[in-house]
C-alpha cells in the first residue's frame, strides 16, 4: 500500500468525530473535506483486513470482536463491497492459467461481459485464488451521504497537518471506533475524481433539497438556452434568483452539469 494520509483519531463525543489527518505524500494534496473521505476513515478502521494501524488502543482480538459483531455490520459489509471492489473467487486452474497474459487479457474480457464490471486486480490468498472488480465510487458517495449529516469541518493546525470533523447519522456507526486509533491510509477524495450523471429533459427544471440538523434548503436551476436561471434558499422561501448568462448552449449545459454534481456531492437529492 502506498501511503498518502497518517490519520488518528482524536476524540468522540456521542456522534461528533474529530479526526486528524496529516499528509505523508506529495502527491496527496489536503482535498480532504468531502462526506467521502470520512466515511472511508469509519470503513476502514472497521475492515479487518485493511486498516494498518501504528496504534490500536485496544487489544486487536477486541477490536476484532467489535467488528465481526458490529450493529451495522451487514450495511458496513455492503459499503465495504462498494469502497474495495468486488472479489470473485476462482478456480486454481483458471487462477494459474491467469499467469499467461493472453489468457489473463481475454479472461478480464469475459469476467467484465458476464458482470458488467472492470476487473481491478487479481492473485491469491490463503491458498485460494481471486479476481477483484473497480470499486463504485458513487455509491461509496451516496452511502457518504446518509451516513455523514454535517458537512465535515476541515481546519488546517500546521504545514500537512489537519483536523477533519464530522457528524454521522446513528451512534450505531462508531460501534468499532476507538480514541487514539492511528493508522496509514491511501484513501482519497473520490468526489474530486467521479462526477454524478443526471439526465436531464431540454428545457427542465432541476430542484435538490438538502435536509440536516441545522438546516433545510433547497436550489433549483433551468436552462434557457444560453441562460441559467438559479433560485436557492430557505426551503418554504421564494429564495434568492442568480442568472448566468454564456457564449453557446454547450458551455451553459456543462456550467449546469458540474454545478448539479457539486450539489449532489455535498449531498442534496433531486426532489424531482
Amino acid at each position: 500500500m502506498s501511503t498518502l494520509y497518517t490519520i488518528t483519531i482524536k476524540s468522540i463525543e456521542d456522534i461528533k468525530v474529530t479526526a486528524e489527518v496529516r499528509v505523508d505524500h506529495p502527491d496527496a494534496g489536503s482535498d480532504i473535506g468531502s462526506k467521502d473521505f470520512a466515511l472511508q476513515i469509519l470503513l476502514e478502521t472497521g475492515h479487518i483486513e485493511r486498516p494498518y494501524f501504528e496504534k490500536l488502543p485496544i487489544p486487536e482480538a477486541e477490536w476484532e470482536k467489535l467488528v465481526t459483531e458490529h450493529p451495522r455490520k451487514e450495511e458496513y459489509d455492503l459499503m465495504h463491497l462498494y469502497n474495495d471492489g468486488r472479489k470473485l473467487d476462482i478456480s486454481a486452474e483458471e487462477g494459474k492459467k491467469r499467469e499467461d497474459m493472453k489468457y489473463w487479457e481475454k479472461h478480464n474480457e469475459e469476467l467484465a461481459l458476464q458482470y458488467g464490471m472492470k476487473i481491478s486486480s487479481s492473485g491469491m490468498s490463503n491458498g485460494q485464488y481471486y479476481v477483484r472488480f473497480e470499486n463504485e465510487p458513487l455509491k461509496v458517495i451516496e452511502a457518504a451521504n446518509k451516513v455523514i449529516t454535517s458537512k465535515p469541518v476541515k481546519r488546517k493546525l500546521e504545514k500537512d497537518l489537519y483536523t477533519l470533523e464530522f457528524e454521522l447519522a446513528d451512534v450505531e456507526y462508531l460501534h468499532h471506533l476507538r480514541e487514539k486509533m492511528r493508522y496509514e491510509t491511501a484513501a482519497y477524495n473520490l468526489l474530486s475524481c467521479h462526477r454524478y450523471e443526471v439526465k436531464i429533459e431540454e428545457g427542465e427544471t432541476v430542484l435538490l433539497t438538502y435536509k440536516d440538523a441545522k438546516s433545510d434548503k433547497f436550489w433549483q436551476v433551468m436552462q434557457d438556452g444560453t441562460t441559467l436561471n438559479i433560485t436557492y434558499g430557505k426551503t418554504g422561501t421564494a429564495g434568492q434568483k442568480n442568472v448566468k448568462a454564456f457564449d453557446s448552449v454547450q458551455k451553459a449545459e456543462r456550467e449546469r452539469d458540474k454545478l448539479i454534481a457539486e450539489k449532489l456531492g455535498k449531498g442534496y437529492t433531486r426532489a424531482n
